[in-house]
């Protein structure tokens, strides 16, 4: 249906603007190698491209970081999250591009177009206030958006607020 007929105008044409990836710590690239587990250390999350990579929480921190507050709508609180970008998680899995598929501990799955993530730094996010993010809390992995009302409002992308994250791969 033409955008100019429901009333939404040429804007409704045009692609979602690029938000600036406030990347963190030293200049790193997605796609070298990754540091093996520190002992004892548990598989936090898979990424599912071609072949499934596991990452422990000490190989997330190795990827490249961004950071920004935003507020989690479910809790209604705001903290300083860091996380990986998805954009540097598909990148990593060999998808960049490709709308992903997000899955939850408990079997919840989202949908996060590529329009999105490539364009605005949604994140993995592994801390909060510095910290790592507890379970009561939603941890310990989260995926995050920019607190950016108008390109992302609470209806419809608080539901692909999800928690507890386990994998993530191409839809």
């Amino acid at each position: 249906m033409c955008a100019a007929l429901l009333g939404l105008g040429a804007q409704a044409l045009r692609a979602p603007a690029a938000l600036p990836f406030p990347y963190v710590g030293p200049a790193r690239s997605a796609l070298g190698p990754l540091p093996p587990p520190r002992s004892g250390e548990r598989p936090l999350l898979n990424l599912r491209g071609k072949t499934t990579e596991t990452l422990t929480l000490s190989q997330l921190r190795a990827l490249p970081a961004t950071r920004y507050n935003s507020t989690q709508p479910q809790l209604g609180q705001s903290f300083t999250y860091q996380g990986v970008p998805l954009r540097d998680l598909a990148r990593r899995g060999g998808f960049a591009g490709r709308d992903l598929r997000v899955t939850a501990e408990d079997g919840f799955v989202a949908t996060i177009t590529a329009s999105d993530y490539m364009t605005a730094p949604i994140m993995v996010a592994y801390e909060a206030g510095g910290k790592p993010i507890p379970t009561l809390k939603k941890g310990p992995l989260l995926i995050v958006f920019p607190p950016d009302p108008v390109r992302f409002p609470r209806r419809p992308y608080g539901s692909q607020w999800v928690w507890f994250v386990r994998s993530v791969g191409p839809r």
